[in-house]
């Protein structure tokens, strides 16, 4: 809707991961580089965990697109699932034939045959599982039995695991002690400081095609950062609606003004009117006067002196 409006070819704040418009911070390079060397080096267990909204995902579609050929890659995106079905996802992911798989051991036995054959094919084998926090108890247990895959020397399966904090409280826990020996790279990707959210801001109006660098002035950008705190994600809400709210105005400048109008805007919590109050006061009223004569009804059928004498003392009292 805004793009003729601001010069755009491109939306620059879409939410979805695109690897296009990734912007490098300081920590996105160095989680790069430990994702880049755990292929390299073939590590078995890596963990690399951030706040939600962070760029963990991106960061994942990016280090995917720049895969070699000697590597493999199983990328579950969402885990939430049992180990059978889990399982007959990786095979499945890696183009196993499954024609015949009916358990979960017949299952183990087709990826450990296509493991050795990657192996003898000199490829690597890497499952990466994202939003890692979601796991089950069992499924990390299954996780880390997958890596006793190996040959005399040498893994045959290798797991990156990507996750919000969350993670590392379950990685903590006295019943993943196994688990947690095993990770040689381990990262936490941090929010951006309000220097690279200023330069986050300009990369994607830049990757969008804008000839404008200078959309957003600096109040704008101090308010954008208060409210995202450096979360790329938030950054892209926020910017995405104040790009529509100076297409609106027709204002080609976004300011402080306009940021703080779309940040009220998305703090708004619904609150039932107060009719729909009323109702619910008044259902809860007659519900506690059907229980009341349900009681006295109940107490007449089984004993109607009891029911008689408890009317007496109500009027006496």
């Amino acid at each position: 809707m805004y793009k003729k409006f601001f010069g755009f070819k491109e939306k620059p704040f879409e939410i979805a991961p695109d690897p296009a418009f990734v912007y490098l911070s300081e920590v996105h390079q160095e989680a790069l580089a430990h994702l880049q060397y755990a292929i390299q080096e073939g590590k078995g267990f890596s963990v690399i965990t951030g706040e939600a909204g962070t760029g963990k995902t991106t960061l994942v579609r990016k280090l995917l697109g720049n895969m070699d050929g000697n590597v493999q890659t199983c990328y579950i995106f969402n885990p939430v699932m049992n180990r059978v079905d889990f399982l007959n996802y990786i095979c499945n992911d890696l183009g196993i034939d499954s024609d015949g798989i009916k358990s979960l051991g017949q299952s183990l036995t087709a990826l450990h045959n296509y493991l050795l054959q990657c192996f003898t094919n000199d490829e690597k084998v890497f499952l990466i599982i994202d939003e890692a926090q979601s796991l089950e108890s069992d499924l990390l247990h299954e996780i880390r039995l997958l890596t006793n895959l190996e040959t005399a020397k040498y893994k045959l399966l290798h797991v990156i695991l990507l996750g919000q904090p969350e993670l590392n409280v379950t990685l903590s826990e006295p019943q993943f002690r196994p688990l947690k020996q095993r990770i040689a790279i381990r990262y936490h990707l941090r929010p951006l400081t309000l220097k690279e959210s200023k330069e986050y801001i300009i990369y994607r109006l830049k990757r969008a095609g804008s000839k404008n660098l200078r959309i957003f002035d600096d109040g704008a950008i101090r308010e954008i950062f208060r409210y995202s705190q450096g979360i790329p994600r938030l950054i892209n809400i926020v910017c995405d609606n104040a790009l529509l709210t100076g297409f609106s105005r027709e204002q080609t400048r976004i300011g402080g003004n306009i940021i703080q109008s779309v940040i009220r805007d998305l703090e708004v919590k619904e609150t039932p009117p107060w009719s729909l109050k009323v109702k619910i006061i008044l259902y809860v009223v007659v519900i506690l006067i059907l229980l009341v004569c349900a009681a006295f009804g109940l107490l007449y059928f089984i004993s109607p002196d009891l029911f008689h004498e408890t009317l007496r003392m109500r009027n006496y009292g």
